[in-house]
């Protein structure tokens, strides 16, 4: 009887060790994951700055280029803003093709990067 006490209390502690283990595994597979997402997420936001810099000052540069050709510098930036007033509208009627399919896609491969490796 002493023996089936302690073969239970055995298996109890190895099942116990167990569930602590995979619990912590499943912790640090979380933290893993928030942290690939958190520097995707930064490293994405810094590319994306650099760029609206560059595209700012090319904006700018091509407004009074083109206001010097028009003799009027407002018709340049006019010119400029009637381009991205375009681009906006064309963005917003393709959005959900274009804009949600890539998002999630990006978000499914960060999440089951995983199962790829």
């Amino acid at each position: 009887m002493e023996e089936e006490k302690s073969f239970a209390g055995r298996i109890y502690k190895l099942v116990e060790q167990y569930a602590k283990t995979s619990l912590e595994i499943y912790k640090l597979k979380a933290i893993d994951l928030f942290a690939g997402f958190f520097a995707t997420l930064v490293t994405g936001i810094v590319i994306w700055l650099i760029f609206l810099m560059l595209l700012l000052f090319l904006s700018i540069g091509a407004a009074f280029y083109l206001g010097h050709l028009l003799n009027a510098y407002h018709h340049g930036f006019f010119i400029v803003a009637g381009f991205y007033l375009l681009m906006g509208i064309v963005i917003y009627i393709y959005r959900a093709k274009c804009l949600k399919e890539v998002f999630n896609n990006l978000i499914i491969k960060m999440i089951f990067k995983d199962k790829e490796e």
